[in-house]
């Protein structure tokens, strides 16, 4: 006795159409991860090294440098002795 498998096959074809007419095209962000703040719908990473919380949904002021961070100018060397958050 012979099986055909010809409508199981039909059918993943007909099922993969109608899954392909689904495919997002475009992603809107509600929150961010660590490293990341939300401008308008997309997220975006945080200045010079700077974090964030995890699930932040603030704008470049969620952003912080840590404290204990360390770095050094035309002065000389200095560490943040607190979360030194980013300013508009």
């Amino acid at each position: 006795m012979r099986k055909t498998i010809i409508i199981p096959l039909v059918g993943a074809f007909v099922c993969g159409a109608a899954n392909a007419a689904c495919t997002a095209t475009t992603k809107t962000y509600t929150s961010c991860k660590p490293g990341y703040y939300l401008s308008g719908v997309a997220c975006h990473s945080c200045p010079s090294g700077g974090t964030s919380a995890d699930k932040n949904t603030g704008g470049v002021t969620a952003c912080y440098l840590p404290s204990g961070t360390t770095g050094s100018d035309s002065t000389g060397s200095y560490t943040y002795t607190a979360n030194c958050y980013y300013s508009n």
